[in-house]
């Protein structure tokens, strides 16, 4: 799993443009990866893909924040019971819980018109409950960041 968030990270440090207001690059990432979570049965593209989204929605609203809150991004794993759990959390404006409750649904986003398509989380959510026999799910205050959890089978589904 450390090595799939790693490459989800890459990948959106290097989808850059100004349009976006933010650069993935400047923002800290801690990483709190177990060392002895077992591997993962997984389609690690579509897991890739999922990290991705999140990664990207948390730093587009982490330039929501006032100027004296430097972005930050936690990422975890460990195991859970017999589940893989990885948590990606951000330092962000957080949401509300009508919002909580609604972010899975596909087309609904909170981002101005042209930013988004509300598709991210919703395709995401299918992928780990769907094709991948997980949970995901998401706990926020708003003013307190977010954070996604993503529990996954360790033995195939």
């Amino acid at each position: 799993m450390a090595e799939l968030l790693e490459k989800a990270i890459d990948l959106a440090a290097s989808d850059y443009n100004l349009k976006k207001k933010y650069d993935f690059r400047k923002i800290e990432i801690v990483r709190e990866y177990d060392p002895d979570l077992p591997e993962t049965p997984c389609e690690e593209s579509k897991l890739q893909q999922v990290f991705f989204n999140i990664l990207k929605n948390g730093a587009q609203a982490m330039t929501k924040n006032s100027e004296n809150i430097s972005p930050k991004f936690i990422l975890r794993t460990c195991l859970d019971r017999d589940m893989a759990r990885i948590e990606i959390e951000d330092n962000g404006p957080g949401m509300d819980k009508a919002t909580c409750k609604r972010v899975f649904d596909p087309f609904f986003t909170t981002k101005k018109v042209g930013f988004g398509t509300g598709l991210g989380l919703s395709v995401s959510y299918f992928i780990i409950t769907e094709n991948h026999g997980g949970n995901l799910f998401v706990s926020s205050t708003q003013g307190k960041g977010a954070k996604f959890s993503i529990i996954l089978p360790i033995t195939a589904v």
